[in-house]
């Protein structure tokens, strides 16, 4: 049988030795940074190709023009009309879908009569 040695460490004794790993780590990933920029002298720059290191503008930072009043009333008008249509496609429907039923329904009665 192995015995293992416990060995109890005070909050202060082990937040020292956890800022120690930190700083062994964080100088490992520096060294490794500096490593990377070295090979690729690019990525210091941030790392931009093509278009948008020649300066266009990239998706993100491009921005949708405004409308003016006219626009957005054009706008307005021939959404109000698009909606005002539908409404009324939409009323037709009804309305012929109410009428077949009803003769649907005529039927079934009148077929059970029959019977």
């Amino acid at each position: 049988m192995t015995v293992e040695a416990r060995v109890s460490l005070s909050g202060e004794q082990l937040k020292a030795l956890a800022r120690q790993g930190a700083a062994q780590r964080y100088q490992e990933l520096q060294d490794e940074l500096a490593a990377l920029t070295a090979t690729f002298p690019e990525l210091a720059r941030g790392g931009k190709r093509g278009k948008a290191a020649s300066g266009a503008p990239s998706a993100a930072s491009r921005r949708r023009r405004s409308m003016n009043a006219a626009q957005r009333k054009e706008v307005s008008e021939r959404m109000t009309r698009y909606w005002a249509s539908r409404r009324a496609e939409k009323a037709a429907g009804a309305a012929k879908g109410k009428g077949r039923r009803r003769k649907a329904a005529k039927k079934t009665v009148e077929a059970k009569k029959a019977e």
